[in-house]
């Protein structure tokens, strides 16, 4: 009767081994796996992400473009800032050479003398310059009569104007005192040959 009971007992499994239980945990692998590997192998999975792929490279694209049409303008806007810096500093330059110049300032500093006799040598003195720089300019001629003749073709638009101051030279010249110049109108004399020497970027 003992006998019976053990091998009763022997014969009846103590623990299930439900977790040991190698196919359930495969199977459960198998369709964990199965839709993930079916998503990334269908075609609509791929032809979607071709799409998006696309639509990004586009967007990156149009940055790119943006960002070098961008840089374009920023380069052009920099270097006309450069430009007008170097034309600025130009004229400037040309503003401290005209007023540095000690000849033409030589007369300035005549025609602002109390001194009639001054306002005489200051107009007689920028007639000289004239005569200078037109014959400077390849103009011919033995005087600043014929010179002032020969540069009329040359375009000058303030020619007239230095034409006026130089008959106002002569009448200085030739009638000596007897030729009444009020400082103002040495003055105005004056500005007529600074607008042609101006034009001529002379000072």
């Amino acid at each position: 009767m003992e006998q019976t009971a053990v091998q009763s007992t022997l014969n009846n499994v103590l623990i299930t081994p439900r977790y040991l239980d190698f196919n359930s945990i495969f199977e459960w692998i198998y369709n964990f796996f199965t839709p993930i590997i079916a998503f990334i192998t269908s075609a609509h999975t791929w032809s979607v992400i071709g799409l998006v792929s696309n639509i990004i490279s586009i967007l990156f694209l149009f940055i790119i473009i943006f960002s070098l049409v961008r840089l374009v303008e920023i380069q052009v806007s920099d270097k006309e800032e450069v430009n007008d810096a170097i034309n600025e500093a130009a004229q400037k330059q040309k503003e401290i050479e005209r007023t540095s110049n000690p000849r033409w300032h030589y007369i300035e500093t005549l025609i602002e003398s109390p001194n009639e006799s001054d306002w005489r040598v200051a107009v007689i003195e920028a007639d000289t310059i004239l005569e200078e720089v037109l014959k400077e300019k390849g103009l011919s001629g033995d005087t600043v009569s014929d010179l002032l003749e020969g540069a009329k073709e040359s375009g000058y638009t303030s020619i007239q104007s230095v034409w006026d101051a130089h008959v106002i030279r002569n009448q200085i010249a030739h009638d000596g005192s007897d030729f009444p110049l009020s400082q103002v109108e040495g003055r105005r004399v004056i500005k007529l040959y600074q607008n042609f020497f101006e034009e001529l970027k002379v000072i």
